[in-house]
Parts: C-alpha cells; sequence; structure tokens
C-alpha cells in the first residue's frame, strides 16, 4: 500500500535557482491513469512569479470502485494516513475525502518556504535538483515528460 501511495503522490519536480522578478501565472496540468484497476486523475496547479513558482495546488481523485468494499477500507485508511503526513508539514494544506468509492486528495504547498525540503526529506515529494526555488518551466518540461498535460 505504501508503494502505491507513493506512486500515486509523486509529484515530479524539477527545480533550480529562478527568477525573482516577473509577472504573476498559473499553470495547469493533468494527468489520467489507470495501474492495476485504481484509476487515477491529477491535477496540479503551479503559481508563479516569473519563472519562481509560489504555491502549487494538486487535487487527486482515487477512484476505488473497481476494488471490494473491504479493499477500500484498506485503501482509505492507507490514503487518510498520508494526508495526515502531509498535514504535519508547515507550509502544506492537505484533505482528504472519500465518496462513493472515490478518494480525493487536495494539496496546497507554500513553495517559497521549507515546506518543500521538508517533503523531500521525507520521500513526500521528489525533487531534481535543489530545494531552493521552483523552476515553472522546468517543473512544466517534467510534469510533461513524465505523462502529464498541460491545460491550455
Amino acid at each position: 500500500m505504501k508503494r502505491l501511495a507513493a506512486l500515486t503522490m509523486t509529484l515530479v519536480m524539477a527545480v533550480s535557482l529562478a527568477a525573482c522578478g516577473g509577472k504573476a501565472q498559473s499553470v495547469t496540468y493533468t494527468m489520467e491513469q489507470d495501474n492495476e484497476g485504481l484509476k487515477m486523475t491529477d491535477t496540479m496547479t503551479l503559481n508563479a512569479k516569473g519563472d519562481k513558482v509560489q504555491k502549487m495546488e494538486e487535487t487527486i481523485a482515487l477512484d476505488m470502485t473497481g476494488f471490494d468494499d473491504d479493499t477500500q477500507t484498506l485503501m482509505t485508511e492507507a490514503y487518510d494516513s498520508l494526508v495526515e503526513t502531509y498535514q504535519a508539514v508547515d507550509g502544506v494544506e492537505c484533505t482528504g475525502s472519500a465518496a462513493d468509492g472515490v478518494y480525493t486528495i487536495a494539496i496546497t504547498i507554500d513553495t517559497t518556504g521549507d515546506a518543500v525540503a521538508k517533503l523531500a526529506e521525507q520521500g513526500l515529494l521528489q525533487v531534481d535538483g535543489g530545494t531552493n526555488g521552483i523552476s515553472l518551466e522546468k517543473t512544466g518540461e517534467a510534469l510533461e515528460a513524465g505523462g502529464y498535460t498541460k491545460a491550455e
């Protein structure tokens, strides 16, 4: 179950020193995948100033209807535990809810503080490079390489 949670919660981030100035912009990426009967829809919005991401917002819908009730209960307990782990990190807001066989996780990460470093240390966020400034451009490239589609 830990492997499944890690798979669904991995955020691929390309990190580099990013420019401090620039205009405010938001870019949204989506991905859908089916992993052994678990259907996941992931929507990630990166809010940036110039090339530097200020905040990441992600909503992950995990459709568990392909599993029996006992398995759904176990999965829900595992996701609840994962949400609690995210909630314990300063600079991160995370909620989880289950309804009609779908577990939805909503995560907001303030990337201007040390939340990214703390999440990376705990294995909750995959970071390529350092954790001092997340590049919007490089993150977008990494997300698209990982199967995400940029929303127009």
